[in-house]
């Protein structure tokens, strides 16, 4: 595994980091705009997630996470480009991007509440 420290340190680690970057974001006013916090925080929820699944069950979710969005960028670029006839790199990244941040979330949430739940 990769890293050293314990699933409910990385939960909190994460928490803090989006706080914080939550908190620049509303300060800073050279943000760009159409970052959103949640395109920061992919990676660190990735490393939380490696943390939480193979410490609890001593099986990573997150390999075949990123295979099934690898699968996900192959259909979205099949339909951008012969669905709406015109493939953009600029828009196929950013909604990929973005697509890739909202399951990942989702996807977070739901592997804390099954190691919360596997606790009891």
């Amino acid at each position: 595994m990769a890293t050293a420290i314990n699933w409910p340190y990385s939960i909190l680690i994460v928490l803090l980091l989006w706080l914080l970057l939550s908190l620049v974001k509303r300060v800073n006013q050279s943000w760009p705009k159409k970052l959103r916090v949640i395109d920061l925080m992919i990676l660190p929820m990735w490393w939380s997630m490696e943390a939480m699944t193979f410490q609890s069950t001593h099986y990573s979710v997150v390999g075949p996470m990123m295979c099934m969005f690898l699968i996900w960028g192959i259909a979205l670029a099949i339909y951008q480009t012969f669905g709406t006839q015109q493939f953009v790199i600029k828009r196929f990244l950013l909604n990929w991007w973005r697509i890739i941040g909202i399951v990942t979330l989702v996807v977070y949430v739901l592997v804390i509440v099954m190691t919360l739940w596997q606790l009891k």
